[in-house]
């Protein structure tokens, strides 16, 4: 078994974080622990190839930080450390595969993708079927007071928080209209279809559009079009937070935003919008443990989860959440979590204002949430996870 793990930090913020978290885990299973700085990339590639011996080290790393534009860890002949040496590349994308393309086409020898969502495990295994693919495994949480010691409900300063930036629609309208009115209109429809069945997967929303505009396209011309088409997940996802929020925000509740771009959400009542746009990993965290509810907007996870709500859960604020086929397997509604439907976003005032007015419930939602998450879906956990179904057999 191989005993040393590189993680990457230096680069995307979230990333980072989630990086360091499973650093924590990797070393109590024993693990060596090599860093790679990338804003200091020439300085740690040269403590990197002292550290990385073949047959004993594995890169663990999300969204192929270290496996692409690292120019350091390339020979004069374009072979990277990690081929040149045997060293397994474990890639966590915690974005939807369609998102890197161009990357799938370059990776290293010895590659295992792993997948956050289901649905987008079974991506790879339509269109990727030769990549090696790792286990599912869900993003985790992390907990500022693991010892359980947080704010009771009636302590914390905030009813609402929720934690992630807000880009308008209307932003996307050069994408949108980029190449005529015939394509805009094929992009509206999905977007319509989409916002009007968001239980549908949206890759498979794109295929199923794609094959009804281009009867007899293949699988190939399939894969390459969907990730021409990415500005659509991103739509999406912000459209469905800014109606919650706004929904929300104009029936009078009060709502921490912990993110960018809310002064630009068109409601009756901004006054009821908090927004604080500077906050780090670090600072969600801070506000989800001053928080009595932290409202939760899946991204486009259909059979998966996002760390926002395992965050919750292990920092005492009680989530309200929407659906994926995950969350409903792994979750007890009224026990551990609570549900609404982006179906029925008019049900959102009676779901809070009932939430709101049970301090006891709410309380007990509490204590079970973070038993729960504490225990089995935190980034320790997911570290032991790797482990146990992947890195001990490379």
């Amino acid at each position: 078994m191989r005993h040393k793990i590189v993680l990457m930090t230096g680069g995307t913020e979230t990333l980072e974080f989630f990086s360091l978290q499973l650093k924590k885990g990797f070393e109590a299973l024993g693990y060596k622990i090599f860093i790679f700085d990338q804003t200091v990339e020439e300085e740690s590639a040269e403590k990197l190839y002292d550290f990385a011996t073949p047959y004993d080290t594995i890169l663990v790393t999300f969204n192929f930080d270290g496996i692409h534009y690292e120019t350091s860890l390339f020979n004069m002949n374009g072979v990277s450390i990690w081929d040149e040496r045997k060293i397994p590349c474990v890639n966590i994308a915690v974005d939807h595969p369609y998102f890197y393309p161009e990357l799938f086409d370059i990776h290293p020898d010895i590659f295992y993708e792993i997948s956050i969502d289901r649905f987008h495990d079974k991506y790879m295994k339509k269109f990727y079927p030769k990549l090696m693919r790792g286990p599912f495994i869900p993003l985790g949480g992390t907990s500022l007071y693991p010892d359980g010691n947080f704010k009771t409900i009636d302590e914390r300063k905030y009813d609402i928080c929720f934690t992630g930036n807000y880009t308008p629609p209307e932003t996307f309208d050069g994408a949108i209209n980029r190449l005529g009115d015939e394509y805009a209109m094929f992009y509206l429809e999905i977007i319509h279809d989409l916002i009007t069945n968001p239980d549908k997967p949206d890759d498979i929303t794109m295929e199923e559009h794609l094959k009804k505009a281009i009867p007899g396209i293949t699988r190939e011309e399939v894969k390459t079009a969907i990730p021409n088409m990415i500005f659509i997940d991103t739509y999406i996802r912000c459209y469905f937070r800014g109606e919650v929020v706004k929904t929300l925000a104009d029936a009078g509740f009060k709502i921490h935003c912990v993110g960018q771009g809310y002064e630009k959400l068109r409601c009756k009542h901004p006054e009821n919008i908090d927004t604080d746009p500077a906050q780090l990993s670090y600072g969600c965290l801070e506000a989800l443990a001053d928080s009595k509810i932290s409202l939760n907007v899946m991204p486009w996870f259909k059979d998966g989860a996002h760390d926002r709500i395992f965050n919750s859960m292990c920092n005492g604020a009680v989530c309200i959440t929407d659906h994926s086929k995950y969350l409903d397997e792994i979750l007890t509604p009224d026990e551990n979590i609570l549900f609404y439907d982006l179906k029925h976003m008019d049900k959102l005032p009676d779901i809070f204002a009932e939430a709101l007015n049970d301090t006891k419930k709410l309380e007990r939602i509490q204590k079970n949430a973070f038993e729960f998450a504490n225990t089995e879906h935190t980034w320790i956990v997911r570290a032991k996870q790797l482990h146990n179904e992947l890195l001990k057999y490379l």
